[in-house]
């Protein structure tokens, strides 16, 4: 078949109602399952709940409305979106011009047999695709089966990091605050089906029993802080092992083909000509043990979802990532630096860290003023708060010795940190959108200064290496070909 035309998988439907309709619904079924099987007891339960059932036919209504005035037609060419009841738009996007195709499947969307498809191009903006439908799954294998066949078919590179492996990236890539945005995320994604109160009670009531069982062992505080920390860390850990397991990277000269997923299943094509940049990351255990993990950012990959990663090799040693580069991106040269920052501008480095550490000790001091009967309980709570900001120091120490630019064959290499990550960003010379060079009035004393660069993209993005050589910077840039735009701050 060289064409397919249809509609969206009929859960689609539930997307186009509120969180409300959930809120008439499940009390009025259970009102209904609680009925004596006679006439009476119906006609009187419709006459209580008629306004109801009214509002539930009103909102199914206009889903239906919503749902029934989106089609899709594609061939082995493009796709042509149509959606609008009184006016119609049709949105034609050639396979050609995609910098992005993902097909995702969570547990839910497999038992029933529903792909969401996010199609995205270098004209989408603020990280979204340009296009999004959920189809089913046969009309998704289908058309991720036409891109497919549209782009070079010979494939010369193909991985797939071992279980060990995927299982050590977990544990080192796993963060708390990672893990606390995946709770986030489903409690608001539970929001639209259950009422507020029953959803808190249940929350709460899991972390209270853990708390308490905790508390016998260590403060009530040290016990709630650590119930967050622990329970962020493991869903954090879990979603990792679960989306990455059964990784699968495939590569051809124009393409690379990425497949993962133990229960969610996910798949995306990625046009090589349209990459910005790519990014070896590590945190501070990774670089300790020298491994990393590689991404590349292109528009659409790593922004189809509240939790995912734009990785392109989960988890390699530095000689692995160098084979990578070759196989996958043999245009890109091997990061070296050129510049690195000045040992002299040590006091930018360690000012966020300095003063995440003073707020949690004088707010330790300020409380314990006023109630010192309680001065364990701070102490406790300081502790766990100096944490992060010993940790951090612990990692800008450690920037302060890497962070440095480079330039080789005609791509630009930046090694900095943001917060507790590090960063060696490689990108080509005409995906660099703007340079500026930012000079506070305490790095006019010390002649250093910071570099801002901007690299093409679908959301504002952009690189700080802090603690540059001013006069450095500038001879290197210009003998690199960059213009430049300087501002001194007062």
């Amino acid at each position: 078949m060289s064409e397919c035309s249809g509609k969206q998988h009929l859960i689609k439907l539930f997307s186009y109602t509120t969180r409300y309709f959930w809120l008439l619904i499940i009390p009025l079924v259970r009102s209904l399952y609680s009925l004596t099987l006679s006439v009476d007891a119906l006609r009187t339960w419709l006459k209580g709940t008629w306004l109801d059932l009214l509002v539930l036919a009103i909102i199914l209504s206009f889903a239906w409305l919503r749902w029934e005035v989106v089609s899709f037609h594609f061939n082995k060419e493009r796709i042509v979106v149509k959606k609008g009841v009184i006016v119609t738009t049709e949105d034609t996007v050639f396979y050609d011009e995609i910098s992005t195709l993902s097909i995702k499947q969570n547990l839910f969307y497999r038992l029933l047999g529903a792909y969401k498809v996010y199609i995205a191009t270098n004209a989408g903006i603020f990280d979204k695709a340009d296009i999004t439908l959920t189809m089913k799954k046969s009309d998704a294998d289908r058309f991720y089966a036409f891109v497919k066949n549209s782009r070079i078919k010979s494939l010369n590179y193909s991985i797939s990091p071992n279980k060990p492996r995927l299982v050590l990236f977990s544990l080192v890539a796993s963060s708390t605050l990672s893990g606390a945005a995946v709770a986030l995320a489903f409690v608001l994604e539970t929001s639209q089906m259950f009422d507020r109160e029953v959803e808190a009670k249940i929350i709460l009531d899991t972390l209270g029993e853990f708390a308490n069982r905790l508390a016998f062992i260590i403060s009530p505080i040290a016990a709630g802080v650590s119930t967050v920390i622990i329970a962020g860390w493991l869903i954090s850990f879990i979603t990792n092992i679960f989306y990455f397991w059964d990784y699968i990277l495939t590569k051809c000269s124009d393409s690379i083909y990425v497949k993962s997923g133990l229960i969610a299943k996910n798949r995306h094509i990625i046009s090589l000509s349209k990459v910005n940049y790519i990014d070896i990351k590590q945190n501070f255990i990774a670089k300790l043990l020298k491994i990393s993990s590689l991404h590349c950012h292109c528009s659409g990959y790593g922004a189809t979802g509240r939790k995912e990663l734009s990785v392109v090799m989960p988890i390699a040693t530095s000689k692995e990532i160098n084979g990578t580069l070759d196989e996958v991106f043999p245009e890109y040269p091997k990061p070296k630096i050129d510049l690195h920052s000045d040992i002299k501008s040590y006091r930018g480095f360690y000012f966020l860290p300095i003063v995440m550490g003073l707020l949690p000790l004088a707010g330790y001091f300020i409380v314990n003023w006023f109630l010192p009967d309680w001065r364990s309980v701070y102490l406790t709570a300081l502790i766990i708060a100096e944490i992060p900001a010993v940790w951090l120091m612990i990692c800008r120490t450690m920037s302060l010795f890497t962070t440095g630019v480079g330039m080789t064959d005609g791509h630009l290499v930046m090694r900095y940190s943001r917060f507790y990550t590090f960063h060696t960003v490689i990108a080509p010379k005409d995906k660099i959108t703007k340079l500026v060079i930012r000079q506070t009035v305490f790095q006019h004393f010390s002649g250093t200064c910071t570099l801002i660069v901007y690299t093409a993209s679908d959301s504002k993005s952009s690189h700080l290496i802090y603690g540059l050589r001013l006069a450095r910077i500038l001879q290197f840039l210009e003998k690199s070909g960059f213009d430049l735009y300087f501002s001194e701050n007062p």
